[in-house]
């Protein structure tokens, strides 16, 4: 007999595990279908250890700033296992966390790899067996992408760089995105000799131009060094050295990184045996509501390719749940309002519109823009990084259409605004504000 749920649930992942939850609190039978950890890969392998890595980076240029300030430093050194080590433990935690609230609510966890039989029944992989439900959602995430070149086996994904015990002295990473670039800096700052290898002349592409302009500057002025408009040929390893043939020149590495986007993790679900419909980029096509095609399944998170950040597949998930129960209320989910941020430093905060969307879209806008050195810098011979703001505005109302913000604690800056912004944001409303004085962030307010 198979076994029958009212959702099942493929992928433990952030939005899998809140909507699974949110179900089976509310009397659902639920059961999610995990073949790896539960926590997905902003816990396990994304957002949470990379945070983690980057606050142990900054450490390096705490250092140098209280030299500056008159502390007397001794020689510091810093031991990547004892890091790894504890980032392991914090992961577990985690993880054992996310496992006993799923049980707490009364949702059963299967660790099988599922794929569809038909639009309301999954087969289990390594069980053998089939389970069925009335509606299921898909919460597989995504995966992250290999060069199609010889010799690609020869480098690792960004996912692995996480499981790594030891990372030997000279890196390259391929890639514009912000992962590459977070890795990128995160690593020279503990002391590794960095390259960036990407295609194109810029990186950040797609966001505002001075976002990836000013980035790449602090990449050189760190001592990254930087391979553009330079694309891969092939890969070979000759005893301990990864050897990276491109287009321009030969590079030799110790290791190499791709950080080269990623792939909506549809290729094993076997969809031909329902009616969802993927994108050219195989993200599962879904409506308003998260229904795909199919009126049994639903799918969220980065599977759908919307906005791959994990508190938008939770709040996907929320948004699906209070759907499926009838529950009538004001929560939405505008994209375009959504904050996020890069990790590198300078940290780089943004959210609403940038000019190059705003040119796509044909919408008009005025901007204004200051850049200043911080007081945090002012004992600084040569200045370090500089902030930087910059705010797109309609000409005629005057409504705030998109915030960038470079600089220390941008993160926690951007998500402030992120409050207001959901709510319009206007030029007066900024004038209106008495500033925090000093702060960076106090020319918010006196930009206009």
């Amino acid at each position: 007999m198979k076994k029958q749920y009212d959702y099942i649930v493929v992928g433990a992942g952030s939005g899998g595990v809140r909507f699974a939850r949110l179900m089976a609190d509310n009397g659902k039978k639920v059961c999610i279908v995990e073949s790896n950890r539960i926590g997905g890969t902003c816990v396990i392998r994304g957002c949470v250890p990379k945070k983690l890595y980057v606050y142990a980076s900054n450490f390096s240029d705490h250092l140098t700033d209280a030299k500056v300030f008159g502390w007397a430093i001794s020689k510091s050194k810093h031991n990547w296992k004892n890091l790894v080590g504890k980032k392991n433990k914090e992961i577990s935690r985690l993880n054992k966390i996310y496992i006993k609230n799923l049980k707490k609510a009364g949702v059963e966890i299967i660790y099988d790899h599922g794929s569809f039989v038909s639009s309301n029944s999954l087969l289990l992989k390594k069980r053998k067996k089939i389970i069925q439900s009335k509606q299921i959602i898909i919460a597989t995430g995504s995966k992250p992408n290999y060069p199609n070149i010889p010799g690609s086996e020869h480098g690792i994904s960004s996912d692995i760089f996480f499981e790594l015990k030891k990372i030997p002295k000279k890196v390259s990473i391929v890639g514009s995105g912000y992962i590459a670039l977070e890795f990128a800096f995160l690593l020279k700052n503990l002391n590794y000799d960095v390259d960036l290898i990407f295609r194109k002349k810029t990186i950040l592409n797609e966001f505002d131009s001075d976002i990836g302009s000013r980035v790449l500057n602090y990449a050189i002025k760190k001592g990254i060094k930087v391979f553009s408009e330079t694309s891969l040929k092939k890969i070979k390893k000759i005893a301990k050295k990864t050897i990276i043939f491109t287009n321009k020149k030969t590079i030799k590495t110790d290791l190499l990184i791709y950080a080269i986007g990623r792939t909506p993790n549809v290729q094993n679900l076997n969809l031909k045996n329902t009616k969802v419909t993927i994108d050219k980029n195989y993200a599962i096509k879904v409506n308003k509501n998260s229904r795909s095609k199919d009126k049994n399944i639903y799918a969220i998170g980065d599977v759908t390719n919307r906005k791959n950040l994990t508190p938008v597949a939770i709040r996907e998930a929320v948004v699906l749940f209070n759907y499926l129960i009838g529950k009538k209320n004001n929560l939405k989910l505008d994209y375009n309002k959504v904050a996020s941020a890069i990790f590198t430093q300078p940290e780089v905060g943004s959210i609403g519109y940038g000019e190059n969307d705003l040119t796509k879209l044909n919408i008009k806008y005025k901007v204004s823009v200051t850049e200043f050195n911080p007081l945090k810098y002012s004992f600084y011979k040569n200045k370090k990084s500089k902030v930087f703001i910059k705010i797109m505005y309609d000409p005629r109302s005057e409504k705030v259409l998109g915030i960038i913000y470079i600089g220390e604690s941008a993160a926690e800056i951007i998500q402030s605004l992120a409050i207001v912004f959901q709510k319009n944001l206007y030029l007066d409303d900024l004038k209106q504000t008495i500033p925090v004085h000093p702060t960076s962030s106090e020319e918010l307010v006196t930009i206009v």
